[in-house]
């Protein structure tokens, strides 16, 4: 990881899953953090306690009032309604924060004169469905389902605020990531770990041959600060990703082997519009920031089995 002089920085959505972690390693880090969460998904208790923290919705027009006062060198732009489901039942609400909750945020950034680097964090669903893999950076954004289509749509506007406005904008696209931290578990990682120390069955909402990529969220950190810390990449598009490509029922397998354990499930098949095969060509990350995914599945998966293991009841 490269090392950063000590910044101002702003992380929206800092108490989530991702957002927790890198806030966390940038406190470590001696860096002056400042959260903006409004708690819906995340929680206080996920990040550290000497991060400033503001209980705020990143629609609210207050947002450009706590940059005003906070002035941040640099801004991660993480928060969103992140859960596929939830976005597909009320898509609204979740296009609102993701599209116009992105677009407020960067109408606070165009309003400070001081910052050096905004991160706003895609994801692989931005592609929406192709027939060509792996997904390049200069794949289309075309995403067809709400989740999906929120997070092209957001994709678009960091890219319009950079070439009319010159923001200093660079864009990350996650596959899907897991580790310590995660309790959504209607993720497929820490639904299978949950269903282990229950000792319950895992329901598998697809028909379990849906192919994704797995990165273990240290990397996807790494690669984030490595990217803000880098001023010759403004206005481009980032993939972080990792060589753990399966199906549901393949990480069911892995997580067997791994864990040495028999997993019981049962394929649902109740999942609508879901891509059906998603991973991503990181060779531009490789290349031009000099990142790679330093953790294997094995030591993901055992990294984030012990530490659900003691927070789940």
């Amino acid at each position: 990881m490269e090392n950063m002089e000590i910044k101002k920085i702003v992380i929206t959505g800092g108490a989530g899953f991702i957002g927790s972690n890198l806030t966390n390693e940038l406190v470590k880090n001696g860096h002056s953090v400042v959260v903006i969460d409004d708690l819906s998904s995340g929680k206080k208790e996920n990040f550290d306690k000497k991060a400033k923290f503001y209980k705020q919705d990143v629609r609210s027009k207050k947002i450009s009032e706590i940059f005003k006062k906070e002035k941040p060198d640099i801004v991660f732009h993480l928060a969103a309604k992140p859960i596929v489901q939830e976005v597909y039942k009320n898509p609204f609400e979740a296009i609102e924060v993701n599209v116009m909750g992105t677009v407020n945020v960067l109408e606070a950034c165009r309003q400070q004169k001081n910052i050096k680097s905004i991160v706003i964090v895609s994801s692989d669903k931005a592609y929406g469905k192709t027939e060509k893999l792996p997904y390049k950076e200069t794949t289309s954004l075309k995403g067809d389902h709400p989740y999906d289509c929120s997070k092209s749509a957001a994709d678009l506007m960091a890219r319009m605020y950079f070439v009319t406005y010159r923001l200093p904008i660079v864009i990350t696209r996650f596959s899907n990531v897991f580790g310590p931290g995660d309790t959504n578990f209607s993720r497929i990682i820490p639904g299978i770990l949950k269903s282990v120390i229950e000792n319950k069955e895992f329901l598998i909402r697809s028909d379990g041959k849906m192919i994704r990529e797995y990165t273990y969220v240290r990397d996807i950190i790494d690669g984030c600060i490595n990217l803000s810390n880098n001023n010759k990449n403004f206005g481009e598009a980032f993939n972080f990703g990792s060589k753990n490509i399966f199906s549901v029922i393949d990480a069911v397998k892995n997580i067997e082997k791994i864990l040495n354990i028999k997993i019981k499930y049962r394929i649902l098949n109740t999942a609508k519009n879901e891509i059906p095969e998603q991973y991503l060509d990181w060779s531009k990350a490789k290349k031009r920031l000099n990142w790679k995914p330093k953790t294997n599945f094995e030591n993901g998966i055992k990294k984030t089995f012990e530490w659900l293991k003691y927070r789940i009841k």
